[in-house]
């Protein structure tokens, strides 16, 4: 029958035949192939969401240990009366908006304490609550949360529980001990800090794993999450397993409970789903985080891309069979070969070698232009390649930048623990990466203390660089003594000398007298700073003259002076805080500062800060930070104590 047929149609025919039978293969290679991609795609997927996941618990529980190890270096040096053991504690849980509650456990062995007493601070709705422990005989010394930190002189993480105020909460527990810092073998107290794991089955609901789900399980394979409720702290993966007689359940348990990670296939005897789980250990409180990965979603891509080569393939066929038909066999054959050899290239095989072709028609132009494009493309990708290099070794620098930056500014608080007499407290959040803001406290002597902030001329790496020169210069150049404006007026000759890059930094320098509450300040053009009085009462400092400091040499600033009272604070402030912009393009301005500090005067300056922080958050709406907020407050507590 073919034999009869004209050679146009029977080329068709014979080339349309053919090519079906290598479409067919190809589609069955491409099926078995794009499964197995999409497997190893899966793999890689599932280790990078199970790290992330595991990394933002672990971020959530070291804020937690953060806060609970502070009140361990509080206590450490001296144990406060009954009433500042509440005010700890609650101010903890006030200005600690991740933990639910915190409390300090006295040892009733210690001398501290005449009986049992634990001072316990927790949420309640939308106030904060307080009760001692250690009523009504409650013998805290003898449970584990008390005994394992103790004895094991380390803190410990408890295994999730529900609290007793309804069943409904899960929780868990991070206990550090005390030790008195005069005589590390003397056992003082325990500090907890309390944390909701509600927000975790949130968070673990919101991965984004198509038809699989996640679970956590605790360090003796309790369910902590799960899409099944009712398996929530009443069932383990090892009862689950054993009710079902699921070996390879039982296998992956044991696994997860003992710090492994991995990739392997799983059934869930619960839903009946076939796929594949991945699990990885949680590094602070122990327990494994499992995510489930569903057959379906990988089938479902390998169907739909096998039905796109179908269908291309179904248009090439009557595409061919009108080409086959109409060119001679000697135009065909060239473009078999070139169409081979393309196809490799589109592979990804750039190393393939084109074949050549005599004379200057267009299958040859086409061969010579594939070849052209194939050069191209591999400078294009090594091109590539050599910036992203570059562009991953830039970030990693910036990374290193700044915390090299954050590690010159004092960011353990109270800087001056023994002191009484003060609370200050200070913040720096940079606008970028790294960026030109500076604060500083220096303590010269038992009665004096001085504080600094700036604002250094632009953004990124050189204003960074200028802030730390700034700083150095500062610490350098400060004798005690010395007036405030004698130290900016050397610290502007230093840094004018030389300055080729015509850089500048604003900055503000006070000193305060603890014994009557004298603070002398200079200003280089820096914003004028807010008092608040202990009456809510709130005052910008008077004007003082002094330029931008760095410009050029033999500038001089004057001083101004004003009387702090108890409970009076100073707050000083970067123009990043007043010049914050609301999505509306509103600056957050002197008049919104000077309410924020009335609306929040009542909280430590810790709290004060915090406080101004999220009303310039509520401000700006999620409008991008234009420039560094710093923010700086000091509060005198006490002028009588101060040593004269």
């Amino acid at each position: 029958m073919l034999a009869k047929l004209r050679i146009g149609p029977r080329l068709a025919i014979l080339v349309l035949l053919g090519t079906g039978i290598v479409l067919a293969g190809i589609l069955t290679v491409s099926y078995i192939r794009g499964r197995a991609l999409l497997e190893e795609g899966l793999e890689a997927r599932a280790e990078q969401t199970a790290l992330a996941a595991t990394n933002q618990i672990d971020a959530i529980q070291a804020a937690a240990e953060k806060i609970a190890l502070a009140n361990v270096n509080i206590l450490a040096h001296d144990v406060p009366d009954e009433a500042e053991l509440y005010r700890l504690v609650r101010t903890t849980v006030a200005t600690n908006p991740e933990i639910m509650g915190a409390a300090i456990a006295l040892n009733p062995a210690s001398g501290e304490a005449a009986s049992y007493s634990a001072p316990y601070a927790w949420r309640s709705g939308e106030s904060i609550a307080t009760k001692d422990l250690g009523e009504g005989g409650y013998a805290y010394d003898q449970w584990e949360w008390f005994t394992a930190p103790r004895d094991g002189r380390a803190p410990v993480w408890s295994e999730p529980y529900f609290d007793t105020g309804g069943g409904e909460s899960l929780m868990v527990t991070y206990s550090a001990p005390v030790f008195s810092a005069a005589d590390p073998r003397r056992f003082v107290a325990v500090a907890t800090v309390d944390i909701s794991l509600e927000w975790l089955t949130r968070m673990l609901g919101e991965l984004p794993l198509g038809n699989g789900y996640a679970f956590l399980i605790s360090r003796e394979g309790a369910f902590v999450s799960h899409p099944i409720r009712g398996l929530i702290m009443k069932q383990t993966i090892f009862s689950v397993a054993d009710e079902h007689d699921d070996d390879a359940l039982r296998e992956l348990g044991r696994r997860m409970v003992a710090g492994e990670s991995g990739f392997v296939p799983f059934r869930s005897v619960l839903t009946g789903r076939v796929g594949w789980v991945a699990f990885a250990p949680m590094q602070r409180s122990g327990g494994s985080l499992g995510l489930v990965f569903s057959r379906k979603d990988v089938t479902a891509d390998v169907v739909a891309l096998n039905h796109g080569v179908a269908a291309a393939g179904l248009i090439g066929f009557a595409l061919l069979a009108l080409v086959t038909l109409s060119i001679a066999r000697t135009i065909t054959r060239p473009l078999e070969r070139l169409e081979v050899a393309t196809t490799t290239l589109g592979d990804g095989d750039l190393e393939a070698e084109l074949p050549a072709f005599p004379g200057d028609d267009e299958v040859a132009r086409l061969a010579v232009s594939f070849g052209a494009m194939r050069d191209r493309l591999r400078e294009h990708i090594e091109q590539l390649r050599i910036t992203t290099a570059a562009n991953e070794r830039i970030n990693s620098e910036l990374e290193m930048a700044r915390a090299i930056q954050m590690g010159l500014v004092p960011k353990t608080f109270p800087p001056f623990p023994e002191r009484r007499d003060l609370d200050p407290h200070a913040i720096l959040e940079p606008a970028r990466q790294i960026g030109g803001d500076y604060y500083d406290f220096l303590m010269p002597d038992e009665r004096h203390i001085c504080i600094a902030v700036a604002d250094v001329s632009g953004k990124g790496m050189p204003a960074a660089l200028f802030m730390a020169v700034t700083r150095t210069l500062l610490r350098a150049l400060y004798e005690p003594g010395a007036g405030p404006g004698a130290v900016l007026e050397r610290l502007n000759d230093e840094l004018a000398r030389d300055n080729d890059a015509a850089m500048f930094v604003t900055i503000f320098f006070a000193c305060i007298d603890l014994a009557n509450g004298t603070c002398t300040w200079a200003r280089g053009g820096h914003n004028q700073p807010f008092l608040l009085r202990a009456d809510g009462e709130v005052e910008m400092l008077p004007a003082t003259d002094g330029a931008v400091v760095g410009v050029m040499e033999g500038l001089r600033f004057a001083e101004g002076s004003v009387r702090l009272e108890a409970g009076d604070t100073l707050f000083v402030y970067t123009d990043g805080v007043t010049e914050a912009m609301s999505p509306a393009d509103e600056l957050f301005g002197n008049e919104r500062t000077i309410a924020a500090l009335q609306r929040c005067r009542g909280e430590s300056c810790a709290g004060l800060l915090g406080c101004v922080r999220e009303e310039i958050a509520a401000h700006a709406a999620g409008a991008e930070q234009s420039d560094d907020i710093t923010m700086l407050a000091i509060r005198l507590l006490n002028l009588h104590d101060a040593p004269s």
